[in-house]
């Protein structure tokens, strides 16, 4: 029997954990992370005929930050057109095909066993075209996804196997790309999530800022342009983030140009400047949070962390003024997502491959997720004064439990009409208005027999399934004329070209 696995799979970094006998999860090492064994950077280099993912990818585009190298590829997972660096072309589904490729690899190895089932995360935030591409990136490598989960939640459903939850909690998942919030009721392993929010701000918009902090230190204290082809920081950004997040102040290195070696020092209290306007970002995510989910702080009983940019004392002072009571760190905010995300994979995975234990773990956990977006189509309709105007009809709404179906009728609005413009909309917000959401799918349904009166009746079908993936009928009433839309990879408006792994 082979192994059962969920997958991390990170702006910054990335992460795999297991299912065990007794049906707990565990993190599997990856023996070629030197930094963690737990962590494995999401980084991918192309060094003449050798790909290298992980430290070896980092350490390389430290040195080299225009060479053949690719990071945070995850902010345009909605986009499945190439990226070029140094001269190298790739998609961002192929980039995350190669990490989880070195996930998987290191997972099989480190077990001596093969991956049977996996599940993969992802933000919540992520749109239709993301959630699709994901898992288009582990099909390139033959994995059988058929299941995804948005990382909070995931996060969430390791927190309550390993600590007894009772009540409504918010969790706040702060990552290196993005930014998400939940909100959540959980009554033991029965877990209702009541509402999601998310937006692209993470650990690397501070890692910019600290590192724009050393570079206007050294050109004070030098008198000399920064030059990156030139000069060199003695550690990552990312790393001085760290070391401010248990000290006041650090020295931070540049080395090359006239000066040779340059040391700055980096105040905490410079750094939370800086970035005070990314923290009024998260504050306003949690005030519509709370909104949204129609909570007050006292309907509160905790907030839980997740994820790397937690650490930082400035996002704990933040949620402890905001909710009255400091947030709770009991897991390793790093590998909560994957931890769960391994659970989950056992609650999908087929009984055949679990044994007696397993089946009883995951017999007690309870999951209900939500819709992220609104979901819609586009139709005419008349305004006062006889006037018409093309307006957005919600089909399926945000935070509608999910799996959920809906149906609603249209009618064809002229005499002879033979075929309609069929479109799927979706938005964060509840919007009527086609300038402010997107158009995820279009086709024509059609061609409807000549002659028809006007008024003949469309019915559009959205069923919306536990991966947040939407599949959608349009059928002419009438003659039964229907055109069916699972939204796949293959039918993304923005999919061109193929997928290949080298």
């Amino acid at each position: 029997m082979g192994i059962i696995v969920g997958i991390d799979l990170g702006t910054t970094n990335s992460n795999i954990a297991r299912l065990d006998d007794t049906g707990r999860p565990l993190m599997i090492e990856n023996p070629n992370s030197s930094e963690s064994p737990n962590i494995t950077p999401s980084v991918v280099v192309f060094d003449g005929e050798n790909i290298l993912v992980g430290d070896s990818a980092k350490e390389y585009l430290h040195i080299d930050k225009h060479g053949p190298g690719f990071e945070k590829w995850k902010l345009e997972m909605q986009h499945p057109l190439p990226i070029t660096a140094g001269g190298v072309s790739k998609t961002p589904i192929e980039l995350s095909s190669l990490v989880l490729k070195e996930l998987i690899s290191a997972a099989e190895k480190k077990t001596g066993q093969q991956v049977e089932s996996a599940v993969i995360t992802i933000p919540a935030k992520f749109e239709e075209e993301a959630r699709r591409n994901t898992i288009a990136a582990g099909e390139a490598i033959g994995l059988k996804i058929k299941d995804i989960i948005n990382e909070p939640t995931a996060a969430l459903l390791y927190y309550s196997l390993s600590h007894k939850i009772l009540g409504k909690v918010i969790v706040f998942d702060f990552g290196g790309g993005t930014l998400d919030i939940t909100a959540a009721e959980v009554n033991g392993q029965d877990i209702r999530v009541i509402c999601s929010n998310g937006d692209n701000v993470g650990g690397q918009d501070f890692d910019d800022i600290v590192e724009s902090l050393i570079v206007t230190a050294f050109e004070t204290e030098s008198k000399e342009k920064f030059d990156e082809d030139v000069h060199t920081l003695g550690a990552s950004p990312e790393m001085y983030k760290k070391r401010l997040s248990t000290k006041s102040e650090v020295q931070a290195q540049v080395t090359g140009g006239k000066a040779g070696r340059t040391v700055v020092t980096i105040t905490r209290e410079s750094f939370e400047k800086a970035t005070a306007m990314l923290m009024a970002k998260a504050a306003m995510m949690i005030e519509n949070t709370m909104t949204e989910a129609n909570l007050s702080i006292k309907d509160v009983s905790d907030v839980y962390l997740v994820g790397g940019s937690t650490r930082m004392p400035m996002v704990v002072a933040l949620l402890t003024e905001y909710f009255k009571k400091a947030p709770v760190a009991l897991v390793n905010p790093d590998e909560a997502v994957a931890l769960g995300a391994a659970l989950y994979a056992g609650l999908k995975a087929a009984p055949a491959l679990l044994n007696p234990a397993q089946r009883a773990a995951v017999q007690q956990v309870q999951l209900q997720e939500v819709a992220n977006h609104y979901y819609g189509t586009l139709s005419v309709s008349q305004l006062s004064g006889g006037q018409q105007a093309l307006r957005v009809s919600n089909v399926i709404a945000k935070n509608t439990p999910i799996p959920h179906t809906a149906e609603e009728t249209y009618y064809t609005m002229s005499e002879g009409q033979t075929a309609v413009l069929a479109r799927v909309t979706q938005s964060a917000t509840d919007e009527d208005d086609p300038d402010f959401v997107r158009i995820i799918w279009e086709g024509e349904l059609g061609p409807f027999p000549a002659g028809r009166p006007a008024g003949q009746p469309i019915l559009v079908r959205y069923s919306y399934d536990a991966n947040q993936v939407m599949h959608c009928t349009f059928t002419d009433v009438g003659t039964g004329i229907s055109k069916e839309v699972n939204l796949s990879f293959a039918d993304s408006k923005a999919a061109k070209g193929g997928i290949s792994v080298e």
